[in-house]
């Protein structure tokens, strides 16, 4: 593992970068410190306090790169929490360093042009990230993206529909656009499924770790972090079964929330189906969204270009 380029887990938040992270530096010779380097909410780290909200990072401050070189080598303390996996072996030359940090979703050509990561980009069903934001007491942070040039949400999309699926569907897609069009630059990213992922189980997980040349988890390691899944807490429950973590979102949303995000989010989704590394031997039956046979797709936009 001597000299491993360290490791970004990121996508739009609450779609499992935290899990996956986790799980990944369950192998020997990684190491993962628990804090989300460029979120500025709660207690997470805010890179310094040098930012308080969204940011498209393209000509970092000299202070920020100094930072996101040493949290990408595992060397700055203030970056470790309880959800952190051998985070101190994060800071050894032999260690691969895992970072997970969904707010680089917007900067990741910055963070691997300073620190030589990996970039991991993970997707989740839009659907299934409002269901989620919507247990959390959460909204999207529309107005933050939309002044880095997302689209304003139209008001009134209905009485079956609330303003929140509008808000998601635009702050889901023009995140993962972004992302898209900034990885096509890059000379190695990996983008994966959620649902990929939670379906494969360890033979999935075991697909991606060869891709990004990471050691098996012994199966003493990959039988502790189940066991210590159940230490989660309201904002990350590590322990549920598969069938409740694929479909159970579904309640929270009505009939037409689950088609109306699906339609605004279609050619996102397509492209990063488009993209994505394949981790299951067969191909999925499932389709890609809830849609309705006969409801149009919107035709995919021009990439964003960046703040205006």
């Amino acid at each position: 593992m001597a000299g491993h380029a360290p490791v970004l887990v990121t996508g739009v938040p609450r779609s499992g970068t935290t899990w996956l992270a986790r799980t990944l530096a369950t192998g020997p010779g990684t190491g993962m410190p628990g804090r989300e380097p460029m979120n500025p909410r709660g207690a997470q780290f805010g890179l310094g306090g040098t930012i308080d909200g969204w940011v498209r990072l393209q000509q970092p401050q000299p202070r920020q790169a100094r930072l996101l070189r040493r949290i990408y080598r595992g060397l700055e303390p203030r970056t470790l929490s309880r959800y952190g996996v051998r985070q101190l072996a994060a800071a050894t030359p032999w260690t691969c360093t895992i970072i997970k940090d969904p707010f680089a979703l917007l900067s990741i050509p910055a963070v691997v042009r300073l620190t030589g990561a990996h970039p991991v980009l993970l997707y989740r069903n839009p659907g299934a990230v409002l269901a989620s934001y919507r247990r959390m007491g959460w909204r999207a942070d529309v107005d933050e993206v939309v002044a880095l040039g997302a689209p304003v949400p139209r008001a009134g999309s209905g009485d079956r529909v609330g303003d929140d699926a509008e808000a998601m569907a635009v702050f889901w897609s023009f995140l993962n656009d972004t992302a898209l069009a900034d990885l096509r630059g890059l000379p190695q990213a990996t983008v994966v499924s959620h649902e990929e992922l939670i379906r494969g189980g360890d033979a999935a997980v075991a697909v991606l770790r060869r891709h990004l040349d990471l050691p098996p988890a012994p199966a003493a390691a990959r039988a502790g972090t189940r066991r210590n899944s159940t230490e989660g807490s309201d904002l990350h429950r590590f322990g549920r079964e598969r069938d409740e973590v694929l479909h159970s979102w579904r309640s929270r949303l009505s009939v037409e929330e689950i088609a109306h995000v699906g339609h605004l989010t279609r050619a996102t989704l397509e492209q990063l189906e488009q993209a994505r590394l394949p981790l299951l031997p067969h191909p999925r039956c499932d389709p890609p969204t809830d849609l309705p046979a006969n409801l149009p797709t919107n035709p995919p936009t021009d990439p964003p270009k960046g703040p205006r």
